[in-house]
């Protein structure tokens, strides 16, 4: 029989073992109050929240700025794309805003999108999203045309890395009134899945203290 403090020892091996590794990607720049300027210079910066898959998997990410909702999503400007930067090793970019690509709005979002790491039930193969929050960009010189503006009002925005609620979507092409490209994907957010045979051989080791 063990001692009671080996035992200890043992269990917080054990905890060690079984614990996830989870830092998904949580974009702490730009947020809800962040406002950023047409011609000048905005920080998207993030780091591991903690939850989900990590950012080793998450890996190379396209970063690009968008506007839309939920099931529709415009993009409007490279910030990192189509050149991906790796997430799990770099923390921080920067970019100039292009005042042509909207107009001045609080529906602007962040949407990274990964080079490495699929959705986890998807069948074609769509890349694992994430997203910052709508933040306010100021001294646009473009407009939104009638399909971004629908998509604006129709839904909701993509949910923010760091929530546990999943959304899905698809990409359009740039619809302001300066043409652009558009770049392919289905939205959805993913989850870590708990290990079951982890949890029994805790209560075990448990059972024995």
């Amino acid at each position: 029989m063990y001692a009671p403090a080996i035992l200890k020892s043992l269990l917080a091996l054990a905890v060690l073992a079984v614990a996830p590794a989870a830092a998904e990607l949580s974009v702490t720049s730009p947020i809800a109050t962040t406002t950023c300027t047409g011609g000048q210079t905005c920080e998207v910066a993030w780091r591991d929240n903690g939850e989900g898959v990590t950012l080793a998997q998450q890996g190379l990410c396209t970063v690009a700025l968008y506007v839309g909702g939920r099931i529709s999503q415009t993009f409007l400007q490279p910030i990192a794309f189509p050149t991906a930067i790796n997430v799990s090793t770099t923390a921080a970019i920067q970019f100039v805003v292009d005042p042509s690509v909207g107009e001045d709005s609080s529906e602007y979002f962040i949407r990274f999108s990964s080079q490495t790491l699929t959705q986890a039930n998807s069948t074609t193969g769509a890349p694992y999203l994430s997203f910052s929050a709508k933040f306010r960009l100021t001294g646009m010189t473009g407009r939104f045309n009638e399909t971004v503006q629908a998509q604006i009002s129709s839904s909701a925005l993509p949910t923010p890395t760091g929530n546990t609620a999943t959304s899905a979507g698809t990409t359009s092409t740039r619809s302001t009134t300066r043409a652009s490209t558009s770049t392919p994907g289905a939205a959805s957010r993913n989850s870590a899945v708990g290990a079951a045979a982890g949890a029994i051989a805790l209560a075990g080791l448990a059972a024995l203290l």
